[in-house]
């Protein structure tokens, strides 16, 4: 979760930084915006890339915590029954 955070503030901190380099460079005001909207576009799918690859490592995360969960609780189960039967039979 923490590296999702950084991606986002440095992708945010490129966003801003390129638009600003943008504006204050010597070009015409529709040069100027045809760059930004450009680079906001990569950005953008960039950004969509980055968040789908967290997202997927997420969910491969979450799927093995619950793989674990789910040994753990079988486990429990079948020591519980072992016991109950052989209290069953004493």
């Amino acid at each position: 979760m923490h590296s999702l955070k950084y991606v986002g503030v440095a992708l945010t901190a490129g966003i801003v930084g390129a638009a600003v380099a943008l504006l204050l460079a010597p070009q015409s005001g529709r040069e100027t915006r045809r760059k930004l909207s450009r680079r906001l576009e990569e950005e953008s799918r960039r950004m969509g890339k980055t968040l789908r690859s967290e997202r997927e490592n997420l969910m491969k995360k979450g799927r093995e915590a619950l793989d674990d969960v789910a040994g753990y609780v079988n486990d429990e189960l079948n020591a519980a029954q072992k016991k109950i039967s052989k209290m069953v039979q004493a």
